[in-house]
């Protein structure tokens, strides 16, 4: 590691999330890498998360509870009180991968990069078994498709954090658009092939689709030719339409069996599942 380490502030937003908001506290705490403060916002919580959150209070620099209008507007609220050189979102639920984590990204960190991407565990949790999927960065010259990592593996030089911000009007896609802007106006990107974190992304599965799908047409505009949006966001558009539902009818009459020998075949089983 380089002697000297550069500030990285890293974010928890939460709001009553008691179960899993201690393993997330826990997995930042316990960072071997020197030079961290540490944010805790909480959007007025109504369980134990309050509770948990003090428990810690003496590893935490800022804490604030209050109502925010979401998520995103609670990580801009962040963005404004961190002092770091570098911003880093992991949110109640998330943990990094392992103890050295951060400080496995000393040199990046300590180069003259705008942001900083790595790999991912995700976790899927469903009614028939929990999977584990290990992802490593994407191309970045394909971000007006998709992110090229999750959130929780991406870290933002803070000035570049707080001169874009995240667009509150996006539901799911905030996140992307911002990496979409910064890539537009020419920062620089850097990828590094280690797993930084470890994600549940389970919750996806409930995000309205169209939706979805809508706000990444929205971002990708002025990234690359019309025509290139329209090919591949008209054929989600239409799979999704068509095909989708169509799966979600037959794997209703499916026995549990025959969906998990499916999905060993398609290869979507993951590494490892429970």
């Amino acid at each position: 590691m380089n002697i000297y380490c550069t500030k990285v502030t890293v974010v928890t937003v939460t709001r009553n999330a008691e179960k899993v908001i201690e393993k997330t506290i826990n997995s930042i705490i316990k960072q071997d890498y020197p030079n961290i403060e540490y944010i805790v916002i909480d959007g007025d919580s109504q369980d134990n998360t309050k509770v948990i959150i003090q428990k810690y209070i003496q590893h935490i620099s800022e804490y604030i509870s209050e109502p925010d209008q979401g998520i995103y507007d609670a990580m801009n609220k962040a963005a404004q009180m961190a002092s770091g050189d570098w911003i880093l979102y992991m949110n109640a639920g998330d943990c990094f991968y392992a103890p050295n984590s951060l400080s496995s990204l000393a040199d990046a960190l300590n180069s003259d990069t705008d942001v900083v991407l790595a790999g991912v565990e995700e976790v899927l949790v469903d009614n028939l078994e929990t999977r584990y999927f290990q992802r490593m960065p994407q191309p970045v010259e394909e971000i007006w498709r998709y992110m090229p990592t999750s959130h929780q593996a991406t870290i933002v030089r803070l000035s570049c954090q707080k001169e874009y911000g995240f667009d509150t009007s996006y539901t799911w896609c905030a996140d992307h658009d911002l990496l979409a802007r910064l890539y537009r106006d020419g920062k620089k990107f850097f990828s590094q092939n280690i797993l930084f974190c470890v994600f549940d992304c389970s919750s996806g599965s409930s995000r309205e689709l169209m939706l979805y799908i809508h706000e990444r047409w929205r971002l990708s505009k002025g990234l690359v030719p019309f025509y290139h949006r329209l090919i591949q966001y008209g054929s989600e558009w239409i799979s999704y339409k068509i095909f989708g539902k169509l799966v979600v009818i037959i794997k209703s009459f499916l026995p549990k069996s025959t969906i998990l020998q499916l999905r060993r075949l398609r290869g979507t089983s993951g590494i490892k599942a429970s």
